[in-house]
């Protein structure tokens, strides 16, 4: 019984890997104008949820005092 668990992991896991080499022969390497593109979209996110983060704290303590 207890080869019948380990063929179906060991199948499981060959077919992961199996689909994570499709997908990377699929992707390819992004220009530069498509990276700066992403990393002004990625730090524009983080800023805007640090400023709500940060809105939200200042209401907290402003009504706890």
């Amino acid at each position: 019984m207890a080869t019948d668990e380990e063929g179906g992991i060991i199948a499981a896991i060959k077919s992961t890997l199996h689909e994570w080499r499709l997908i990377l022969q699929r992707v390819r390497k992004p220009d530069k104008d498509e990276y700066i593109q992403a990393s002004k979209i990625t730090w524009l996110s983080i800023l805007l949820v640090g400023v709500v983060a940060y809105i939200i704290h200042y209401i907290a303590i402003s009504l706890l005092r």
